[in-house]
């Protein structure tokens, strides 16, 4: 069977997946694997097992590497998070992440891996009550910013005027909040 993507090299690796009812498969050489998994396309197989074969993790790394033709953590660059020092292969290998820092020096990792789990990168659940007046505040600043940049390039410089102002009353009720906590 040849590589659906190539058509040139034999398939050697199968992937399939299922997220939420949505399915998709392939055929692949190891070569437009690799380049797919770079690309974010496909659901890193590594780092989904690095978990449960923590005792096998050399035998793991070369299965992967080699049959599958997928990186596995010890191939890929050792970066590191400047916080906390936790690098790529620990996170693969436990599963967790060391600090908040993490989820930004290791973005471009994990967004594959958690958009492909959760089938999206936004949060869209709970925020603790704590964030949520906060969160509501941001995005109303936001909507009003919107529709401030639209007042201006329809040159409606009244609404544009009364937009600005309504932004910076949310912005000092804010900042009094803010002092009124401390």
């Amino acid at each position: 069977m040849l590589c659906e993507k190539c058509k040139k090299r034999t398939a050697t690796v199968f992937y399939n997946e299922n997220i939420n009812g949505k399915v998709r498969s392939f055929s692949l050489c190891g070569d437009c694997a690799a380049k797919m998994r770079e690309k974010g396309e496909l659901q890193d197989v590594t780092s989904m097992v690095g978990s449960f074969a923590d005792p096998f993790s050399e035998l793991q790394d070369h299965f992967f590497g080699s049959f599958f033709g997928l990186p596995s953590p010890s191939y890929i660059e050792e970066k590191a998070c400047p916080t906390c020092g936790t690098t790529y292969r620990e996170i693969t290998k436990n599963g967790l992440l060391g600090c908040p820092d993490c989820y930004k020096t290791f973005e471009a990792e994990l967004e594959s891996t958690i958009g492909a789990a959760q089938g999206t990168t936004r949060h869209q659940g709970a925020v603790p009550a704590r964030h949520r007046a906060k969160q509501k505040l941001e995005e109303k600043r936001k909507e009003l910013k919107a529709k401030l940049d639209a007042a201006i390039s329809k040159e409606e410089y009244e609404e544009a005027a009364r937009l600005r102002d309504e932004i910076r009353k949310l912005s000092a009720n804010e900042k009094s909040d803010e002092k009124g906590e401390n």
